[in-house]
Formats: structure tokens, sequence, C-alpha cells
């Protein structure tokens, strides 16, 4: 069974992320996104959906297709590396605001960013994750209107699953120019629903993105706070890093009881992330159709302690880039010294890895007669022709044994 025909074959084959677009599509009268044992998002068919609604949610569900920066956004002045794609600068930067920098997962540099499009008008909200207030375990979508919306919503880093675009119909309909913060998954349906519908490019003005290492599933966290014999309904506070550069693991009960963990001793070793198996497949965890991507700038992809925070900014595109120069300017962001591949390289040893291992891995979901991520100009295929033939029959037959655990 090779091809996607129900949403089922979506879930069941591991490439559901749960973004939350396909209910956004159709309503909550048709799917809801709810967590399932295993502790993911997924949709659930409340009704039958038409022939027409599921063909929507295929041209634009990131477990069916994902696919590079629009080639109308690549002009003269686009860099371009093999790994990373395309690109106009890559530099440290961080948010000017202390509290944010501190606050924020690493330098704060999309939360800079965001504050700086409400304040100067360009957009009158943003379309973010944040910690739900009844269950800060968990995340919801959410509109932030100003700095205080924005920065009391707990956006920094969600290292549990999210859907964020369960709204971004509704954010559409509001006819108001908003700016969108979320995964590369997530940034890839937007962009991917933006050739069908001319309200995303008409309203949606700004696409920003982290460089993304996957996410724990729910059942990650709730063992974290069983280790303390904290249930979820004792919680006022849970954060996944932040306060500090990486930040702990940080929970506070509501009667006052406070646990933490070191970065390193808890999200140090991504094996141990539980992450869902369409991470271990992602043909773009690097943000490539996002206007600007942020990332962690650690040598050796891990932090050594605690530093003030600094983030590495990717823009992709002429737009990106205008934008970070404009909040430079504004004195929202300070840029730092410029950045080559090389270091991004070794600040992301396991992204260049997943890069390079991706499409075998897809051959081995092929071999096993399962379906697969669609890809276009991300240079997978290209990568994998490059690779040592051992490098990439050990990815194909690890997926493969990964297959009976999705």
């Amino acid at each position: 069974m090779s091809e996607i025909n129900s949403l089922s074959d979506i879930t069941s084959n591991g490439l559901c992320i749960g973004c939350g677009i396909c209910e956004s599509i159709v309503g909550k009268e048709n799917i809801k996104i709810s967590m399932t044992e295993k502790g993911r998002l997924e949709p659930q068919e409340i009704s039958p959906l038409s022939d027409e609604n599921f063909d929507k949610i295929k041209k634009v569900c990131p477990g069916v297709i994902v696919e590079g920066l629009p080639k109308n956004e690549i002009n003269q002045d686009s860099k371009f590396d093999l790994i990373w794609g395309y690109y106009h600068s890559l530099f440290y930067s961080w948010s000017t605001d202390t509290k944010i920098r501190f606050q924020s997962s690493t330098g704060g540099l999309l939360n800079g960013l965001s504050l700086y499009l409400l304040e100067s008008n360009i957009v009158d909200f943003i379309l973010h994750t944040g910690t739900d207030p009844l269950k800060p375990m968990r995340s919801i979508s959410k509109y932030s209107y100003d700095k205080n919306e924005l920065l009391s919503s707990g956006s920094c880093s969600r290292y549990g699953p999210t859907s964020p675009l369960d709204r971004f119909h509704e954010a559409l309909n509001l006819n108001q120019p908003f700016a969108f913060v979320g995964k590369p998954c997530d940034i890839s349906a937007i962009r991917q629903l933006s050739k069908i519908d001319e309200k995303v490019n008409k309203f949606c003005k700004y696409l920003l993105t982290l460089v993304c290492g996957g996410f724990g599933e729910f059942t990650k966290s709730q063992e974290f706070i069983e280790s303390f014999n904290v249930k979820e309904k004792e919680l006022e506070i849970f954060r996944y890093r932040g306060n500090g550069n990486p930040g702990k693991m940080y929970i506070k009960t509501d009667s006052g009881k406070e646990y933490d963990k070191d970065y390193n001793s808890f999200w140090g070793e991504e094996s141990t992330w539980r992450v869902p198996f369409r991470c271990k497949i992602c043909p773009d965890a690097i943000g490539e159709s996002a206007d600007i991507a942020a990332l962690d700038t650690w040598p050796g992809g891990s932090p050594k302690g605690e530093d003030e925070g600094f983030n590495a900014a990717i823009a992709r595109t002429q737009k990106g880039l205008e934008l970070l120069n404009s909040a430079v300017d504004s004195g929202y962001i300070k840029k730092g010294d410029n950045l080559s591949i090389d270091e991004i390289n070794d600040f992301q040893p396991h992204q260049v890895k997943k890069k390079k291992a991706v499409f075998a891995r897809h051959c081995g979901m092929k071999k096993n007669d399962l379906p697969t991520i669609k890809t276009r100009g991300l240079r997978i295929k290209k990568l994998y022709d490059m690779n040592d033939k051992k490098f990439n029959i050990n990815e194909e037959e690890g997926i493969i044994k990964r297959v009976d655990k999705i």
C-alpha cells in the first residue's frame, strides 16, 4: 500500500505530525485533533470526509508533501548550499530586550521579531504556540496582539506535541495581516495552502520558524513529572527550557513545590526524545520554505553550559532579510558576527546527518510498501547519490526496523 487514500493512511503509517491544518480546512465538526495513547496529537474523523475535502487535505498535509523554497522567492542575490538550501544571510542575533532574551529558549530572535512586527504595526497579530493556561504541560495555538500577550504565553520552545495550524483558516478569515511562528513542517503546510487559497499570501505576511530537532511525545513529559511524584493536574508551571540558555526543564506545582533538570540530562541525547516517526523521516527540519529560520549556536551541537543566549538567523527570502535588517535598525534585534556554512554545520551536525539520510529512509518505507512523503526542491536524492553506499544501506535498514514501532 504505497498510495494515500484516506486520513487513516496518513496517521496509521506515522506520517502525521499533528499540525492541525486538516482540522482548520474542514472544521471541528468534521475533524478533531486529539491526544492519542502514544502521546501524539492526531486527527480523528467526526464525520466521513468528502472526496473534495480529503483532496484539499492531501494537497497541503506535510505528511503527504513537503517542498523547498518557492521559485518566486529565489533571486539573483540568493546564496545556495546543498545541505542548507537557499538563503540571503547568516549571522548571530538576539533580542535587545533583556527579559525576552532571558526568558526565551535561546536568544529571543523569534519573539523579538514578533514584537517588532506588532509594535511597528506591520501586522495586527502573531499566530503562534503558547502554553495552555489550564494545562501548562500542553500547548495551544494562540493569537498575540501585543507585548504582554506575546510574552505571557509561554511561547519559548514547546518540546511536546502542538497543533499550531488548527486555527489557521480562522486567522485568515479575520482579514487582518498577521505573522506565523511555527515548526518547518507547519510552514510547509502554509506554503502548499497558498497555492490554492489566495488569502494566505494576502494576510499571512511572514513565516518564521526554528531549525527543528523534532519533539518528544507527550509520554516523555509525563514521565518527567511522574519522576517527582507529581500529577498533571497539580501543575502551575511547566517549562521545557528558557530562563537562561538553554535553561532547565522546570515545573512548579500549585502547592509551590519546584523541580528541575539540566538540559543535557533530559534533552541532550536526541535518541531518548521519543520523537514521532514523522520526525525521523522529515525532509526539511531546517525551515527551507520560511522567510527566516532561527537556530541554536552550540559548537558540536550541544550546550556546554549556560550563556546569555545567541541565535543564528538564516534569512531565506528577500522579505525575511529586509525584516531582519529593519528590526536591527529599529533596535529590536542585535546583529552579531556573520556566520559561515561550516559553522552552521558544526552547530547542527544532527541536521546535516538527517538531510543526508532522509532519502534512504524514504526508500526503506517504499520497500516495505508503505507511503512516504513526496518532496520537491529539497535535494535529498542528490545527497543520497553522494553518500557512501554503506551509509545509505544502514539508514534504509534502520528505518525498516522502526516501522513496527509506528
